[in-house]
């Protein structure tokens, strides 16, 4: 496998998934990780779910909500914020306060 160099700005925005999100790295380039990045509006939600196969880590560039993780309770998301959610720990999002940009990569790959 070789390296892989991408600019976000080339990359057009999909409407798939929970929110609006540019996918930096799928399954397509390599089996080993997803990643993308994305923005969930204000008032935007993500349910709570669990993913079976993967980890899910997300960094939070900008925004407020409020951040559901098994195990940890509710805590309040703003930028800096790191989350790691193993396989099988339930997650979500909710109250959104101020648009959220959000990092996220999936091992093995999600998508």
């Amino acid at each position: 496998m070789k390296g892989i160099f991408r600019n976000e700005s080339d990359i057009k925005i999909s409407e798939e998934g929970p929110f609006p999100s540019k996918t930096l790295l799928s399954k397509r380039d390599t089996p080993t990780a997803s990643v993308k990045i994305g923005s969930l509006p204000v008032g935007g939600k993500i349910e709570v779910h669990s993913h079976k196969d993967v980890n899910q880590l997300e960094y939070y560039i900008k925004g407020k909500a409020t951040l559901f993780l098994e195990g940890v309770g509710e805590k309040e998301i703003r930028p800096g914020t790191f989350m790691f959610a193993p396989k099988g720990v339930k997650h979500g999002i909710h109250s959104v306060t101020e648009e959220l940009i959000i990092y996220c990569v999936f091992t093995p790959a999600l998508f």
